[in-house]
């Protein structure tokens, strides 16, 4: 399968590091910039041809174009191959919040389409993708995308009207686990652990909590519960983020992301 990235940004450099890591789906990449010069520059860092206008994209006859644009830009982008005649067939993947199937219909015409968010842990292919198929992706070019999703991470597929909320929980979501373990390690270093073991600590707990919780089908409360013992550190522990808010810290955090 020949998959165009149309933007080679942060995301899409994460989802070309994660295709080209996978074994399972053979592809062959190409991406587009918004400029000859910085389409150079993109070919040397990622190691596939980069181009810098749409018509050189689509004289490559990509199978599929995946367009990872800033959402403000992604349906004028999308116009200007549209202008050039995408290719009956070719699939249009988009990963920009707050762009519908039906935004990318009235656009591209009645092509197969699917809506999705990422995250950039799509570059290790541990990404969460939240996707959202559109009605013109038969059912073999619909296991076509999903096979390819996820050779990047768990793929989950939710209602056109839950996209949104569901890439806040899995692409904004991150950056607060990453807070949240950003001030476990200041804290673990002001007690004397040096700050690179701090790190992989860390690291393989929220892992290995997260692997847990998936494997055990076990609500998070029920898991919880399993590790504060009565009287013990654990509880003390979690009293201690009751009594500072951190829950109603998150449920804050998620909420003002999605409004």
């Amino acid at each position: 399968m020949k998959i165009a990235i149309i933007g080679v940004g942060s995301m899409g450099s994460a989802i070309v590091e994660g295709l080209n890591r996978q074994k399972v789906v053979p592809v062959e990449l190409i991406g587009q910039s918004s400029s000859t010069a910085s389409a150079s520059h993109h070919a040397q860092t990622l190691n596939i041809p980069v181009f810098g206008e749409p018509k050189d994209v689509l004289a490559q006859q990509p199978d599929l174009l995946f367009f990872v644009t800033p959402a403000k830009q992604t349906l004028a982008i999308m116009q200007e191959f549209v202008n050039l005649s995408i290719p009956s067939g070719t699939i249009v993947l988009s990963a920009a919040a707050g762009v519908s199937n039906e935004a990318i219909l009235r656009t591209a015409g009645n092509v197969p389409t699917a809506a999705l968010i990422p995250n950039t842990a799509v570059a290790y292919n541990a990404g969460t993708i939240a996707y959202a198929p559109g009605k013109h992706l038969v059912n073999g070019q619909l296991d076509q995308v999903v096979n390819l999703l996820k050779t990047l991470g768990d793929v989950f597929e939710v209602k056109e009207n839950q996209l949104d909320l569901a890439g806040v929980v899995g692409g904004c979501a991150p950056a607060f686990v990453d807070v949240f373990m950003a001030a476990m390690e200041d804290a673990a270093v002001s007690e004397g652990l040096s700050r690179a073991t701090a790190r992989e600590i860390i690291s393989s707990m929220v892992k290995g909590s997260a692997q847990l919780a998936q494997a055990s089908g076990k609500s998070y409360t029920e898991l919880k519960d399993e590790v504060t013992s009565p009287g013990g550190t654990t509880i003390k522990g979690v009293l201690a983020l009751e009594d500072n808010g951190f829950r109603s810290a998150v449920i804050k955090a998620l909420l003002a992301s999605n409004s």
